[in-house]
């Protein structure tokens, strides 16, 4: 008998913003996200709780603003300013 390992495929959202690769999943928590900040070769993840889809982009971009400024002085643009530019990708789960 042969076993098949099967993957999980979910949809994702990537955005490059604040000197970071963004990236952001629904988990299976009814207000649970998941999230990953990737900066060269350093990766954060974390979960959190948002409401929705819009809060939950707002809630990592703020993050990465925070992250970004704490090393900067100079001006950022807004969290706003990146809400409509996520691009859709797979992401597998083994």
């Amino acid at each position: 008998m042969t076993t098949t390992t099967i993957r999980e495929t979910k949809v994702a959202l990537a955005l490059k913003a604040y000197g970071f690769e963004l990236r952001l999943w629904k988990e299976t928590g009814e207000h649970e996200w998941g999230a990953a900040l990737r900066e060269e070769n350093a990766v954060l993840e974390c979960r959190f709780e948002e409401d929705n889809l819009t809060l939950a982009k707002l809630h990592i971009l703020g993050e990465a603003r925070s992250r970004s400024m704490s090393r900067s002085s100079g001006e950022l643009p807004s969290c706003d300013s990146y809400l409509n530019s996520w691009k859709p990708f797979k992401m597998t789960q083994p």
